[in-house]
């Protein structure tokens, strides 16, 4: 019943930071939603602080789970002595994971905690740090891997063009809120795509 009720703030609190950021929610908005008194939800979590950490630490985890999980060759690529998924796929992968939510009004929740990063508590901005540092590692490498196989254009900085695609990604995605037009989103997420292929491949 613990870890239930526990998890169970934990997906209250992420929804409201994910549609209307850090300072929109209290400890008394979490124990109505969860239907338990507001000093259990203290119980779980003693500040806000452990909350956004634990928030945090949970998102970041499963963000960088599923990426792992995306590069694994399927059971017919395996069959066939094939690898995983090609740099091109994966982007747009990765690209869907800014995309989910955004049909509900949410967006990332480590870019939202990011802009409100004044309000943010210490531990959990450190968080919110890694997070994207792994995210531009991540991407980096798969730019390095997509140059290597012909599926991208060379560059001499895959970092660069691994910063480029996030900021372009996360960018698309809050406009896209603010206009509620996922369409808006898929255009921008496409085209930076396309602008790390080779001309050839246009």
């Amino acid at each position: 019943m613990s870890t239930t009720t526990r998890t169970q703030l934990l997906d209250a609190a992420t929804s409201v930071v994910r549609r209307r950021g850090y300072a929109a929610f209290s400890y008394a908005d979490l124990a109505e939603a969860v239907g338990i008194r507001k000093p259990s939800v203290h119980h779980h979590f003693p500040t806000k602080a452990d909350l956004a950490l634990e928030m945090v630490s949970r998102y970041s985890g499963d963000f960088m789970a599923r990426l792992r999980s995306a590069q694994q060759p399927s059971l017919e690529q395996r069959s066939t002595g094939q690898g995983g998924p090609g740099a091109v796929r994966l982007l747009e992968f990765y690209a869907g994971l800014y995309r989910e939510g955004l049909e509900d009004g949410q967006a990332c929740l480590c870019a939202t905690l990011a802009a409100e990063a004044e309000a943010v508590p210490e531990e959990a901005r450190r968080a919110v740090a890694r997070f994207f540092a792994a995210n531009v590692d991540w991407l980096t490498g798969l730019v390095a891997q997509g140059i290597a196989s012909g599926e991208l254009a060379a560059t001499p900085d895959p970092g660069q063009a691994a910063r480029g695609f996030l900021s372009a990604v996360q960018g698309a995605m809050f406009t896209a809120r603010a206009l509620g037009d996922v369409s808006y989103f898929d255009g921008v997420a496409a085209s930076a795509v396309e602008r790390l292929r080779p001309r050839a491949a246009h």
